[in-house]
């Protein structure tokens, strides 16, 4: 166990969750369920971009063009740099 400083307002904040969870509901509990959250949230959102990412490299049109786009904004960067890119 160890003690961390946050500020007034967050740990408020905190409390005021712990309070939601009922009674028995402690700091750590809530810390726990946020990071729990963010984990779930954050692989959700890792997923749907693997999705994208599937369905475009799947439009052989769409990913010729991005290509191109990507080419013509190299050579840009380029002569805007000197040639040093």
């Amino acid at each position: 166990m160890t003690t961390i400083k946050v500020p007034k307002a967050l740990r408020d904040k905190l409390s005021a969750l712990a309070d939601e969870g009922g009674r028995g509901t402690t700091l750590a509990d809530v810390l726990q369920q946020l990071l729990e959250e963010h984990h779930s949230i954050r692989t959700r959102q890792l997923i749907a971009f693997d999705t994208l990412l599937q369905r475009a490299q799947a439009d052989q049109e769409a990913t010729a063009k991005a290509d191109r786009a990507v080419q013509r904004a190299l050579k840009f960067l380029q002569r805007r740099s000197g040639g040093s890119t």
